[in-house]
């Protein structure tokens, strides 16, 4: 009995149960629609007696929508919980009056958390049973939903106590979780922005961020969506992958982490501090600062885009240092609860805008040294290739080799971009983009305009194998003994040609043969005309596609052959010998296609 009253106190459990019961439910009832009640409409007994695979496929569709739906479910309710369960600290007397019931603090603390995630668990230890068992038994499945489930409430219901513990004020709460959730992607999409304007050769987004990213680490609700896509793309189901283990194993951890911090911060927090927007004092700088650096960065690049004066760096510097100002007046205004706070802020506003004017300088004079920014060639798994000049060029290098004169071209690009390579025979369709997939996990991006004379120096690259594969194939390896079935569709016309298993061997080796003949680097390169005709191979579990171009001589000739196309300018709707000039200039000036 005493080891019970040390831990928690049953009277305040059963006080917290009547306050959060209708979220409680609202909860249970939410699982239930998404879960069993889906599981027994869409796995009937007869699907199960008739078509036991597509029951099967069906019921882990719906378990695996579940799990991807945890995280934003909660994603909310984390919050909402642990407003509810702490939103006596907002007033005097809800805080005086809770402090003043006969337990120690970290009792109270203990019975809140407690109250909630004991009746979450259950919760969701019926709805796994129910999943389980309805439709068919699914008990793998149901049982990963069940650990994403608790896991992912823990991580969030947590950092909303955290949040809670910080603030004072409802509202300050909910914002302080908002930004603790999206601050690292925030800070990413901002540096992004930045180097977009000042920097030609960037070519990066958020969403080719690696798996280990920092930012995707601190930005939970992305690296859980992260690991579960990568789950499916594997064709695994909703069964947990060694990747998702990983991130609840950290999430798990840094949950019962922010719940001992937080649980110290209650017996530490006075309880004079409810009502305050912040409940400790140091906050205070840190928050306003914050407000200040990514507010007037953030709003000064929205504002200069609706003025279309993004790359006037004058009129951006103005932009981004007034926004700042305001939102650090703003801030401090909301935390000290009072429009009187100009007196002690005028110091910080002048230092606030130095910092905001050297930070842009900074930027735009490279001292973070981004153009210069090579990897070494052992520092690369893999590179994604893209020019723009050939039509579906999009390649992954993995060789060693191939990596290695990327590297090189890379260099000469970024000397050439350095020394600002627009000049007037530059075509704007010309360029090509670096993508490179790091051993650590971390992506590399950058994208080059290339004029003619910059051809030669990547040719090395372009002129690959993988490179020159990819302009025809896609990135799908087979057997040309392999090869069953195929078939040529003619979109223009509306016709599909099938082909037999010999048919398909032998215009795969033609294909082949373009591949390594053809040089991908004609001086006049622009867009190629796109072919009309769609080719599709397959084996017993392979299905790869064809690109034509107008370099491919050898397919169009047997094509021609087979009397599919009458010529080979009809594979680009080229008809007549009008017609067929425009398109071979279109493609590049390449000599190889005319109209008998």
């Amino acid at each position: 009995m005493l080891l019970t009253k040390s831990c928690f106190n049953p009277a305040l459990l059963r006080s917290d149960l009547r306050r959060c019961w209708p979220l409680l439910a609202g909860y249970t009832f939410l699982w239930f629609l998404i879960l069993p009640l889906r599981m027994w409409n869409g796995v009937a007994a007869d699907l199960q007696a008739s078509h036991p695979e597509d029951a099967r496929r069906v019921a882990l569709e719906i378990i695996g929508n579940a799990t991807t739906a945890a995280i934003w479910i909660h994603l909310i309710f984390g919050i909402v919980l642990a407003m509810a369960l702490f939103s006596y600290l907002s007033s005097a007397r809800g805080t005086y009056g809770m402090h003043s019931f006969p337990a120690s603090r970290g009792c109270q603390f203990r019975t809140h958390v407690l109250s909630c995630v004991g009746c979450v668990a259950v919760s969701n230890v019926l709805i796994c049973l129910l999943s389980a068992q309805s439709g068919g038994t699914h008990w793998g499945a149901s049982l990963s939903w069940l650990v994403f489930s608790l896991v992912t409430f823990l991580l969030f219901f947590s950092l909303g106590i955290f949040c809670c513990m910080l603030c004072g004020w409802l509202p300050a709460m909910a914002v302080a979780y908002g930004a603790v959730n999206c601050v690292a992607i925030f800070c990413r999409i901002l540096a992004g922005a930045m180097c977009s304007i000042f920097y030609p050769s960037y070519n990066d987004t958020v969403l080719s961020m690696g798996r280990n990213h920092i930012v995707a680490w601190l930005t939970p609700v992305l690296r859980l969506h992260q690991n579960l896509y990568e789950v499916y793309n594997n064709g695994s189901g909703p069964l947990l992958s060694a990747g998702t283990w990983k991130s609840l194993l950290v999430y798990g951890i840094v949950a019962l982490v922010l719940l001992a911090a937080s649980a110290l911060l209650y017996r530490i927090r006075r309880s004079e501090a409810s009502g305050d927007t912040l409940s400790f004092r140091p906050l205070r700088p840190v928050v306003r600062w914050a407000v200040g650096l990514l507010g007037g960065l953030g709003l000064g690049l929205v504002l200069t885009g609706m003025l279309n004066c993004t790359y006037n760096t004058p009129a951006l510097l103005a932009c981004i240092v007034t926004l700042g100002l305001a939102c650090m007046i703003g801030a401090q205004m909301l935390i000290a609860r009072t429009p009187r706070v100009f007196g002690k802020l005028w110091p910080e506003l002048l230092v606030l805008c130095i910092a905001l004017v050297a930070l842009c300088l900074c930027i735009r004079a490279d001292v973070f040294g981004f153009e210069r920014r090579i990897p070494q060639t052992d520092q690369v798994e893999s590179v994604e290739v893209y020019h723009r000049g050939i039509y579906g060029s999009a390649a992954k290098i993995t060789d060693p080799r191939e990596i290695d004169a990327i590297v090189q071209a890379h260099r000469y690009l970024a000397g050439c971009a350095a020394k600002d390579n627009l000049d007037s025979d530059w075509r704007w369709r010309n360029s090509i983009s670096i993508t490179y997939h790091l051993k650590n996990g971390g992506t590399l991006s950058r994208k080059y305009q290339l004029r003619n004379e910059d051809l030669t120096a990547v040719r090395a690259m372009l002129e690959s194998e993988t490179f020159r594969r990819s302009v025809v194939l896609d990135s799908v390896n087979v057997n040309a003994e392999a090869l069953r079935h195929g078939y040529i569709n003619n979109s223009d016309k509306d016709l599909i040609r099938d082909l037999s298993a010999q048919e398909c061997k032998l215009l795969y080796q033609t294909l082949l043969e373009d591949i390594a003949h053809m040089n991908m680097l004609d001086p006049a390169l622009y867009d190629y005309q796109n072919s009309h005709f769609d080719i599709t191979l397959e084996d017993d579990e392979k299905t790869i596609s064809a690109r034509l171009n107008p370099q491919c001589t050898r397919t169009l000739a047997l094509l021609q052959e087979w009397s599919i196309i009458s010529s080979p300018g009809e594979a680009f709707n080229a008809t007549d010998e009008g017609d067929a000039e425009d398109t071979i200039a279109y493609s590049g000036g390449m000599p190889n296609i005319a109209i008998a």
